[in-house]
């Protein structure tokens, strides 16, 4: 049995942040602004550039194999976590028993900026943040694009995801990705883990747990004799059970050339695999006067990442959202979006 219709429909639905059970008729006379029919994807090339990810999926539902991973990669849509947690809330329908995790992402508080309404982050000490965004800026960026950087012994956070109200996702396992390079401190974890295991070109710490916890508490210890400074670069909470993975990557006011200032994206990329990226990004970088507006240029950052997400995992796939109407200066429609 194929999932493919199935799957578009729910694809479909959620990035329209729509409920799955409402017809695109319904929705049109609700919302008589919106054209509907246009709420499709377009295959250019083969009609089956999706195959492989749908395969993947089918086993995950119906035998129980493997994970399936989406990353789903933009701008402060991403970061504000509405239309991202509704993917991932719709695409967990497609089966009564298919294990949902919520996957990497950025506490986003820690950075001093919104962050989705379903993660928890409550601050201890002083942090600053350095996005990928700002030009000006120049960090040791990781997969996120986001850095949460704290030069106090005493600070530390508090973490907690939720799928629903009052429902938090567990894992047994929990990923720091950091730039350990530069890192003085090491982070704490209460509980304490079970195991461990390091990943220093990477940049990521495993801390593993025999049983389901949902939520940690970090803590930090000096190493030496050094000025204090600690940096985070996302984390990922991760079961063992096959399912679906829906990671999010998103930094307000992001463009395609943002990600590629990250140095060790490749690195810790490879921690999600990912067999379907959504690509969000390209509003930031057509909101230019023509003077700025470069085509050619925006369709090498693209195929550039496109190439190190194919580095990554030669058999990713991938849907390119397209870019939401726009004005300059809230007067003049922007012709490139």
């Amino acid at each position: 049995m194929k999932l493919v219709a199935v799957a578009i429909t729910f694809l479909l639905g959620a990035l329209g942040i729509l409920s799955a059970q409402e017809e695109m008729g319904a929705i049109a006379l609700r919302y008589p602004f919106l054209d509907t029919s246009r709420n499709h994807i377009e295959f250019f090339g083969k009609s089956d550039g999706m195959e492989k990810f749908y395969q993947k999926l089918d086993k995950a539902i119906f035998d129980n194999e493997g994970k399936v991973n989406i990353v789903h990669v933009g701008g402060s849509h991403v970061q504000g976590g509405t239309l991202s947690h509704t993917l991932r809330s719709n695409l967990g329908q497609l089966a009564p028993d298919l294990q949902i995790e919520r996957g990497f992402f950025f506490p986003h508080r820690l950075a001093n900026t919104n962050m989705p309404s379903n993660i928890y982050v409550k601050k201890i000490g002083a942090w600053e943040g350095c996005r990928n965004s700002i030009l000006r800026n120049n960090c040791p960026w990781g997969l996120s694009g986001i850095d949460a950087v704290t030069r106090e012994e005493d600070a530390g956070f508090i973490l907690q995801s939720f799928r629903d109200r009052g429902e938090a996702y567990s894992f047994t396992e929990l990923r720091i990705f950091e730039h350990m390079s530069s890192n003085t401190m090491e982070p704490i974890c209460i509980p304490s883990p079970d195991s461990v295991v390091i990943d220093s070109i990477a940049g990521v710490r495993r801390w593993f747990f025999k049983e389901r916890i949902d939520s940690v508490s970090i803590t930090f210890q000096l190493q030496d004799d050094q000025e204090p400074v600690y940096t985070l670069q996302g984390i990922q909470m991760v079961l063992e059970e096959s399912g679906l993975v829906y990671h999010a990557l998103g930094v307000n006011g992001a463009s395609t050339k943002s990600f590629l200032r990250s140095e060790n994206f490749i690195e810790q990329g490879r921690y999600i695999s990912p067999d379907l990226v959504i690509f969000g990004l390209g509003i930031n970088d057509a909101y230019k006067p023509d003077s700025e507006w470069h085509p050619q240029e925006y369709k090498e950052r693209y195929d550039t990442l496109v190439d190190w997400f194919r580095t990554i995992n030669p058999d990713c796939e991938f849907i390119f959202m397209t870019n939401n109407d726009s004005y300059d200066k809230r007067k003049v429609p922007n012709e490139h979006a």
